[in-house]
């Protein structure tokens, strides 16, 4: 089960009394909870699109850019210190469904630059510093390997793969790991790279710090990373068919690894 829309990874089927609370499940402090608990003269708020879940106790839901932009202007000219995250799941929306070359896609970009440097000009005089940047990059895909006919494969498997399909992890059978290596090598060597999960953890894939109880739950004992532009397409014999996405993220590329950040005064 996807825990945050809480519906069925495979068939797509809703589960509206789902009684699972993510972040009881996760238990995290929020920024926004942290920068308000440090300085209590700050005002931290979150503009997300509607169907986010929200975790400030100041939300604004911002369903365009437009609507984005008008919101952070309105926040910065009242007279409270104030911190902002202000998120929009487009441009990665239209890169997944039409590619990075899209015309869809340039189209967005030269249209939210000219709203951005609106915004920059009317937050003039408002001691406002304004970051723009991403949470992720993207890239175009080639190649898609279908793991579920793959019945070598298969067959070296507790439970389906999951996470996603340029960072898959992997349940292997324990007397079947060198097998699950062999396989894995020949069919996909020179587009993934394959990681025990000790190798994994020890290279700090997930960032530095105390591990988190759920981590060895969610990452099985292999993890596959691609580095070329090739996905695995998850599944089973249950799955209802998806729309192959055109391009998407979590793999190793340049593309995706490096983000912008533009800084403005």
């Amino acid at each position: 089960m996807d825990v945050f829309p809480n519906y069925d990874s495979y068939t797509g089927e809703v589960y509206k009394n789902a009684k699972i609370d993510i972040y009881e499940l996760i238990k995290y402090v929020s920024i926004y909870e942290q920068i308000e608990k440090t300085s209590t003269d700050v005002k931290a708020y979150e503009i997300n699109p509607s169907h986010c879940m929200s975790r400030s106790n100041r939300n604004i839901n911002a369903d365009t850019i437009d609507i984005l932009c008008d919101s952070i202007e309105a926040i910065c000219k009242n007279t409270d210190k104030n911190f902002i995250l202000a998120y929009n799941d487009i441009p990665d929306t239209l890169l997944h469904k039409y590619g990075c070359k899209s015309n869809e896609i340039k189209e967005f970009i030269l249209d939210t630059e000219k709203k951005i440097e609106n915004l920059y000009n009317n937050l003039q005089g408002t001691n406002t510093l304004l970051i723009v940047s991403a949470d992720h990059g993207h890239k175009d895909i080639e190649t898609v390997y279908d793991i579920q006919n793959m019945e070598d494969i298969q067959e070296c498997l507790i439970m389906p793969p999951s996470l996603e399909s340029r960072c898959t992890a992997f349940w292997v059978k324990e007397e079947k790991k060198k097998q699950f290596e062999q396989i894995f090598k020949e069919n996909f060597g020179t587009e993934f790279l394959l990681y025990t999960k000790e190798e994994f953890l020890e290279m700090n894939m997930l960032g530095f710090g105390n591990k988190h109880k759920k981590v060895d739950d969610f990452i099985g004992n292999y993890i596959s990373v691609s580095t070329g532009s090739a996905i695995l397409k998850l599944g089973t014999c249950i799955s209802k068919e998806k729309n192959e996405k055109k391009s998407t993220h979590c793999g190793l590329s340049p593309e995706e690894m490096e983000v912008p950040l533009i800084v403005m005064y």
